[in-house]
């Protein structure tokens, strides 16, 4: 590819997949509701009867955007909830070690290597209360392989990842609902909230898991979506979020959640278009440069159904680390897989699942892109990083 030159700014940013950047109208309403809301939503006097009130009415604005039938005004046994958390990690051990809790008798727990840490860690945990601990296979697109999934007797959770953080690739999560009818199905949709529909009823599962700041919203805070009639037993128990969380609530945090998602879901659409435009050049301006170079590039599962913000390009024969390490002093933010795995020398599970080569696995590294990601940077990463693989 040749181009110009250019100056390229001081860094290019890669990995909106391990967090975003918050959004100026979500930083402003964090800062507003903790200077004017700062009463312990517990407290019965007025300053806390306040905070109780946008928290609630965040707590259903949330609800309402994900097609939920939650909220107040649900007032049955059949509307879902919405538990505020540290984070996904948080969320995802609250629902696979809360529905483990809550179940008669021990069983079989289901995930596989496209899942996060976190689930894999939940799912251990509880192996070691008794459960049976089953992995699944992926197929050479990363998807879970239907052919691994064995009808299992007794109470059975099986997690999945709507959209997987090593590759982009979405799962066929109403597929898998089908073949494990009766199974609590856990979704991790944490990579998927800020570009795709979700929710609880039109996903057939029991929980789901979503985190805001990876859509523009605040650290700190995450939330576990709970189907109606679906039990769930605390890991930290006190008063707060309905006694399946203790602990004073995070406020603002949660009125910023309710924003962030707000503005994500008006510009799904056509955010989702436009930055599948930024990967798709990205991917073939570098493809293009490094065949100029006689460098091989390979995106990992280019024909799969991926989510437009995430590319894994592996450059067989090349260290990811070295990579990113590369890249990093050049001017370009990546990853060599997801975040809470970054400091791991170890390769990202989903690929070696998928059967990929051992030299393109070692090779690979992600990008991801976002609201703030822009074609000029795009191009400039492509320059950059056809010169980091150069070496």
């Amino acid at each position: 590819m040749t181009t110009a030159k250019r100056n390229p700014p001081a860094s290019i940013y890669l990995d909106h997949a391990a967090t975003t950047p918050v959004r100026p109208e979500v930083a402003d309403v964090v800062d507003e509701t903790q200077r004017r809301l700062f009463g312990n939503p517990s407290s019965q006097h007025a300053a806390g009867r306040a905070a109780r009130r946008a928290l609630e009415d965040a707590r259903d604005r949330v609800l309402e955007l994900l097609g939920c039938r939650g909220g107040r005004a649900g007032g049955s046994a059949g509307r879902e909830r919405l538990v505020f958390t540290s984070g996904a990690s948080e969320a995802n051990h609250l629902a696979i070690e809360g529905m483990a809790a809550a179940a008669a008798m021990p069983g079989t727990v289901s995930y596989s290597r496209r899942d996060h840490a976190s689930v894999v860690q939940a799912s251990v945990a509880i192996g070691r209360r008794g459960w049976r601990i089953d992995e699944f296979g992926l197929d050479a697109d990363g998807r879970v392989r239907a052919a691994s999934i064995e009808p299992q007797a007794g109470p059975r959770i099986v997690a999945v990842t709507l959209v997987c953080g090593q590759t982009g690739v979405v799962e066929d999560v109403a597929t898998l609902v089908e073949i494990v009818p009766g199974a609590l199905i856990h979704c991790d949709a944490t990579q998927a909230a800020g570009l795709s529909p979700i929710g609880v009823d039109s996903l057939g599962v029991a929980t789901l898991t979503l985190a805001p700041h990876k859509f523009g919203g605040p650290r700190g805070i995450g939330g576990l979506v709970i189907r109606g009639g679906v039990a769930v037993a605390p890991l930290q128990a006190g008063t707060q979020e309905e006694g399946l969380r203790g602990g004073t609530e995070p406020v603002a945090l949660a009125v910023g959640f309710a924003r962030a998602l707000e503005l994500a879901v008006a510009e799904r659409e056509a955010e989702a278009r436009r930055i599948a435009g930024l990967r798709d050049r990205f991917e073939a301006g570098l493809r293009a440069a490094c065949r100029e170079a006689g460098i091989p590039a390979v995106v990992v599962a280019s024909a799969a159904d991926r989510s437009p913000h995430i590319s894994t390009v592996s450059f067989p024969g090349r260290d990811r680390q070295a990579l990113a390490m590369a890249a990093d002093l050049a001017g370009v933010c990546l990853a060599t897989g997801t975040a809470c795995a970054s400091g791991s020398s170890e390769p990202a599970p989903a690929l070696m699942a998928m059967g990929m080569p051992p030299e393109h696995v070692r090779g690979a590294v992600r990008c991801s892109f976002g609201r703030s990601t822009t074609a000029e940077e795009v191009d400039l990463a492509i320059d950059l990083l056809a010169g980091v693989a150069r070496g």
